[in-house]
């Protein structure tokens, strides 16, 4: 409690502050709490969210009951409403048999969803709902088929049957179509009161879809035929006429083409290049070979290979080697000089002379060859010059010729291609080819399809718990009350002394005397530990006088008195409380005594402060009833008998508990707490609102009151969830005013519970 910030200091008078502080207990700054660590979290706190809807629980179910209690009674009025069903089967690439160009291609040209959402529009048309009333003859049924119109019709809004849109309008209102996820299904689904209408109008809806999808290919190749027609007629024109033009052309100037396009002259000069080359190789070769021949006609170790590879040559030589080797078979057995070695080496000189004879002949051959290669070579040059020369004057005119030729190709394809598309779309126009296939007709419903009971509640009960929490929140933000005693603490920056649990169930003087009667109950442990706050509350230990007091009348400050004062006279000591609430006393009546004689007789004049004081029936308390009820009690209180009577009961007693009144209205609470050691104000939770509890401080603060602490009464389990019976050890009543005091470490904790 010695944690407080200086913003908190500040809204307390410098007085208030300094007394306080002289009093109270100072925790060893070496004493580490949890939430002396913890910081507030930022964000969303799950436990105030809880917390604020248990508080408002009562406004949340009354939210709850209500919109259910709304849901049933509207389900319950609602007509029932039958829905029909049918399901159809949409192809996105239809088995076509025509493909005219883009004309019929648009669609297919799109996504997916973009097809598949154009055809769910088709179907939700008015042209289509037009036809199908007046195939059905609904004109006057078809107002009141769509749950909407029910409604407006149930609001004094009646549609006019007597024009067709609005007709048509209330029609398309309980038609709907749903496509059937990854898949090529779609389902069309119409509701109505009458089931049997409801199975009419589906099937009705999808046979007039899939005709009206019909007429519409049909109509488009129709449309396709004549346009094809037309350009047809007018492409044969086009082609007819370039055809002509080109011929003339032609004609004038002599120009002769080829079937791969070419003019003669191109041809015939790419024949002759053709031939330049090939003569040009012949007479290389052919000067390549005479050049050989002469080489090996100065070299005699060298023969050209012509007259190697001749044929006759080589017989020649193998009949020269035949020879040579019969002279060598000669010569071994006769002389060089016989008549056999001389006629064989006459045949040899013989075949000899016919080799040169052969090979000076194929050497004038190769001479002639090169000759004619070159001379042959020289004409085919000189009539491709020829031939480049009208070539290149050819050109000139063959341009023009061009531009007519692809005239002529451009609209004969053209022609070509317009002539195919005809036909195949007088083929299609015949054929009757639909992408679209009804796979399932509608039944007759027999179960109504809304009111959705079930669905009606569950939708009712989350809508009232929406409304609920949002009223819950709505009031939680409009209330300025005391909720925990954090929120005081920080407000006031006065610490909590205790917290009293809030007991409904029981009567005002069992709660009174509860700590009497069940010293082990919730109660009574937290009026023990309020006393031994009180205890720590200053240096010198609890205060010889305590006033209670509180901002406003029944908050339960009588109660908290008595229970005080009883458990101070549990502990041993010898305690007195007197009742000065003398404008509503209750003492007399929580302990059954008489009131002839009290207080007021006493600050009257009469008597002696001891005649005033009666035992009760708690042992070592004594109380000081109120007495008859004064004409003004502020005149009374505020003379000096009241401090002599606190002086000689200082004497006689441990300790003096004062029930006063409240703070707001009245004076009498000011005069008191200025008389008192201590003051005590009790705060309601969650009744007690911050402007009223900073006003009673206000008004304490000029009486000069010591204001040791705040008091948290009435305290429900959803304002902290910290504070429950099971926090509670089982207490035994000690005579020993030593040992029944806690301990210095239990007091600090206490002191320091938070929510």
């Amino acid at each position: 409690m010695e944690h407080m910030s200086s913003e908190n200091t500040q809204r307390l008078p410098a007085n208030i502050v300094s007394e306080r502080n002289q009093s109270r207990l100072v925790i060893p700054s070496n004493e580490i709490y949890p939430e002396e660590i913890l910081e507030p979290r930022s964000g969303l706190n799950l436990r105030e969210f809880i917390k604020t809807l248990s508080r408002h629980k009562m406004l949340l179910a009354s939210f709850t009951l209500a919109t259910l209690l709304l849901a049933l009674i509207i389900t319950l009025l609602m007509d029932p409403i039958y829905r029909a069903s049918s399901t159809v089967q949409i192809q996105r690439n239809a088995k076509k048999v025509v493909n005219v160009g883009n004309m019929l291609n648009t669609v297919e040209s799109r996504s997916d969803k973009d097809f598949y959402e154009t055809q769910r529009q088709l179907i939700q048309t008015k042209t289509l709902a037009r036809r199908v009333i007046n195939q059905l003859n609904l004109e006057h049924t078809a107002s009141s088929v769509g749950i909407i119109s029910q409604f407006k019709s149930m609001l004094g809004f009646q549609s006019d049957t007597n024009n067709p849109s609005a007709i048509e309008t209330a029609f398309l209102e309980g038609l709907s179509v749903t496509p059937v996820s990854n898949s090529q299904l779609i389902q069309i689904n119409y509701e109505s009161k009458d089931p049997q209408l409801a199975a009419d109008i589906t099937n009705a809806v999808t046979k007039t879809f899939v005709r009206m999808n019909l007429e519409r290919r049909f109509d488009t190749a129709s449309y396709s035929k004549e346009f094809l027609t037309s350009s047809l007629e007018k492409t044969k024109q086009n082609l007819e006429k370039s055809e002509r033009l080109l011929n003339e052309y032609a004609t004038k100037y002599n120009i002769i083409q080829t079937p791969d396009g070419e003019d003669s002259n191109t041809h015939s000069l790419k024949k002759m290049a053709e031939e330049l080359v090939t003569a040009g190789k012949e007479r290389i070769e052919a000067e390549s070979a005479y050049l050989q021949s002469k080489q090996s006609s100065n070299d005699k170790n060298s023969t050209s290979v012509r007259i190697l590879n001749d044929p006759y040559i080589q017989s020649l030589k193998k009949t020269v080697a035949r020879l040579e080797a019969n002279s060598q078979e000669i010569l071994k057995k006769y002389s060089p000089h016989s008549a056999k070695a001389k006629r064989i080496k006459k045949q040899i000189d013989e075949v000899r002379s016919q080799i040169n004879i052969e090979a000076y002949a194929i050497k004038s051959a190769l001479k002639s060859e090169f000759s004619a290669a070159q001379q042959k070579e020289n004409m085919i040059r000189k009539q491709l010059e020829l031939l480049k020369k009208e070539t290149l004057e050819l050109q000139g005119k063959s341009i023009k010729y061009n531009t007519l030729l692809r005239d002529v190709k451009s609209n004969r394809d053209l022609y070509k291609d317009l002539l195919a598309q005809l036909k195949k779309v007088s083929i299609a126009g015949n054929a009757d080819n639909n992408n679209i296939s009804i796979i399932d007709k509608a039944g007759v419903p027999y179960k109504k399809y809304k009111p959705n009971f079930k669905t009606n509640l569950i939708f009712g009960a989350l809508l009232g718990l929406l409304l609920g929490m949002g009223a819950a929140f709505l009031r939680e933000f409009m209330d300025d009350s005391v909720k925990n005693p954090d929120e005081l603490e920080r407000l006031t920056g006065l610490p909590v002394l205790g917290m009293l649990p809030a007991l409904k169930s029981l009567s005002p003087r069992s709660i009174a005397l509860q700590t009497y009667h069940e010293p082990k109950s919730p109660l009574a442990e937290a009026i023990r530990s309020l006393r031994t706050s009180l205890r720590f509350s200053t240096r010198e230990g609890a205060s010889k006088s305590t006033f209670i007091t509180s901002s406003a009348a029944g908050e339960g400050k009588s109660s908290i008195s008595l229970n005080l004062a009883t458990a101070y006279a549990q502990a041993g000591n010898k305690v007195l409380i007197i009742d000065a609430d003398l404008r509503n006393p209750t003492l007399h009546k929580l302990f059954k005594l008489k009131n002839y004689e009290g207080l007021t007789n006493y600050l009257a004049g009469g008597g002696f402060s001891s005649d005033i004081s009666q035992p009760t029936m708690i042992k070592n308390l004594y109380t000081i009833t109120s007495g008859p009820i004064p004409p003004d009690p502020v005149e009374l209180l505020s003379g000096q008998r009241m401090g002599t009577l606190l002086s000689n009961a200082s004497a006689d007693f441990d300790y003096i508990i004062i029930d006063g009144p409240p703070v707001l209205g009245l004076a009498d609470a000011l005069v008191l707490a200025g008389l008192c050691d201590a003051t005590i104000l009790a705060i309601e939770a969650g009744k007690t609102r911050k402007v009223t509890l900073m006003k009673s401080l206000k008004r304490l603060e000029r009486a000069h009151s010591n204001i040791v602490g705040l008091l948290f009464t009435r305290v429900d389990r959803s304002i902290d969830s910290d504070y429950h019976e099971d926090y509670y050890y089982p207490y035994s009543e000690e005579k020993d005013n030593t040992k029944s005091a806690d301990s210095p470490v239990v007091v600090q904790l206490k002191l320091h519970k938070k929510a």
